[in-house]
């Protein structure tokens, strides 16, 4: 098992209605009072260490708190740059996940495409930052987005060619629902095929229940959350289970509200969504980043006599990741890490709520269409399904 632990979902069904849905997690939400008492160094290269799903977004978090708490100072350029690393780390995932995920069998081969395709990822952060771990307290080298642009161009054709096939670009397919039928309809895509082969199961409104965003929370509320252990294991609010997913970011996308009119909150409003993501973010590369200038970066790292404290949020791949930090001299003494997954497999929330409302056929049905919903709102995370016949 990894650090990151796993979900276990145990569904006890009679005569094929699911009764109760028992979810409950391995997830080690201790971790971070490892950090309790250790020099800032130390939590850097812990935290890279540890966390290597959402790597980037983990480490980011951390160098917000400190620039926030004023141990270092984070330029502008720099905290773009790492919004761009960000950016590139959602994109690695959604992508990871639609290639191991989005499978009609087992049989299916992984695309050669999307191989060289997470390569060229790899090789616009190193190009990026030329000298030094990017997201470390060590010193690094910053280069201009003018270095990577023909990269990015590269990325942006791989992505067409490998999710959205030939004779199709993403501007045009994401643009409407009639256009985005047409080409689950016309592509032979893996990507088109999986949301036909949903469509055609009607599969398409799997899963669907009335479900509620998480809201902005004030920092003096979130605050006093953060410092309760039960709350951090099974976060609510005001007694409310809601969810943060990529469908919470991109419910105002037209294409997005049009496939929710017709399939609710179900499966092929979610999935399409993390597709969705990918050329939304790739867009948001090209044209918001292409200020980055060469720097070299050196922290003059700030050791305060009175204790500091900070919370930052950070849009992760899964959702809403929350860290919070109190430092003291060097040495970190208070440190939360609230996780997307927490919210979104809650013993009380949506995937509960969606499990409930399922109608199947035989227990490999239920498994089958709980795999599906599961891989729709967090397609990272580990998980086991146990179905018990009561």
């Amino acid at each position: 098992m990894s650090i990151e632990g796993e979900i276990t979902i145990k569904v006890i069904t009679n005569s094929g209605v699911a009764k109760e849905t028992l979810i409950t997690s391995s997830r080690p939400l201790h971790i971070p009072q490892l950090f309790i008492d250790q020099p800032v160094q130390k939590v850097a290269e812990t935290l890279d260490s540890l966390y290597q799903l959402c790597n980037t977004a983990h480490r980011f978090a951390f160098l917000r708190l400190l620039d926030k708490c004023k141990v270092i100072s984070l330029s502008e350029n720099e905290v773009l740059a790492y919004q761009l690393l960000l950016d590139l780390e959602t994109i690695r995932e959604h992508c990871f996940s639609i290639s191991s995920k989005w499978r009609i069998n087992d049989n299916q081969k992984i695309n050669k495409n999307m191989i060289d395709l997470l390569a060229t990822l790899k090789e616009i952060n190193s190009t990026l930052f030329s000298v030094g771990n990017p997201l470390s307290l060590l010193d690094k080298t910053l280069q201009s987005f003018a270095c990577i642009k023909n990269l990015v161009e590269k990325l942006k054709t791989q992505l067409t060619l490998t999710l959205i096939g030939e004779q199709f670009n993403a501007e045009t397919v994401f643009s409407n629902i009639h256009n985005f039928d047409y080409w689950i309809k016309t592509q032979s895509s893996d990507c088109a095929i999986f949301l036909h082969n949903i469509q055609q199961s009607k599969f398409g409104d799997l899963g669907k229940v009335k479900t509620q965003f998480l809201p902005n929370i004030t920092t003096a509320e979130i605050t006093v959350l953060l410092n309760d252990d039960a709350f951090i294991a099974q976060p609510s609010h005001n007694g409310i289970c809601y969810e943060t997913t990529p469908y919470t970011r991109q419910i105002n996308h037209p294409l997005i509200q049009q496939l929710s009119a017709k399939y609710d909150t179900g499966l092929l409003s979610r999935v399409a969504t993390q597709l969705l993501e990918i050329f939304e973010l790739m867009s948001r590369v090209k044209g918001n980043y292409t200020q980055i200038y060469s720097e070299d970066i050196h922290y003059n790292k700030v050791a305060s006599i009175d204790a500091t404290s900070a919370i930052v949020e950070v849009e992760a791949a899964r959702g809403k990741l929350i860290h919070s930090l109190t430092v003291q001299g060097d040495q970190v003494k208070a440190y939360r890490i609230l996780s997307p997954t927490q919210w979104n497999f809650h013993p009380q929330g949506i995937l509960k709520q969606m499990i409930q409302a399922l109608n199947f056929n035989n227990k490999q049905d239920l498994v089958n269409k709980i795999t599906l919903l599961v891989n729709a709102i967090d397609p990272c995370v580990g998980y086991k399904i146990k179905v018990i016949d009561a």
